[in-house]
């Protein structure tokens, strides 16, 4: 069975999978990485403090949230679009009514934590 890796590709803007075998050659060889220090921080969604990137994983799994930092600038493209769109009227009927049930559940959610 193979295995892959998912890898960013800065020529298209997109990202691949590539053979886990071909990703480990497209490294420096030399096994090793480098992270940037880890700034600690209290976490919006549940208060907790967040000290390295083993908790934030962990965090983001507990949670079901992601960082913003794992989107492409065409989710944003996208997005912006999408809210520009909707601000200036120009959605339907089964639209509006889907995004007042999201407001709806979120606030739901909101009442439950508290």
């Amino acid at each position: 069975m193979a295995r892959w890796r998912q890898v960013y590709n800065e020529e298209t803007g997109k990202s691949e999978f590539i053979p886990i075998d071909e990703a480990a050659a497209r490294r420096d060889g030399s096994g090793t990485s480098l992270h940037t220090a880890f700034e600690p921080f209290v976490s919006p969604v549940d208060g907790s403090v967040i000290s390295d990137r083993r908790q934030l994983r962990e965090h983001n799994a507990r949670n079901n949230v992601v960082q913003t930092s794992e989107y492409g600038t065409e989710h944003w493209e996208t997005k912006r679009k999408e809210r520009e769109r909707l601000y200036t009227g120009q959605h339907s009927a089964a639209e509006k009514q889907a995004r007042k049930m999201e407001i709806h559940e979120a606030i739901m959610r909101a009442e439950r934590a508290n």
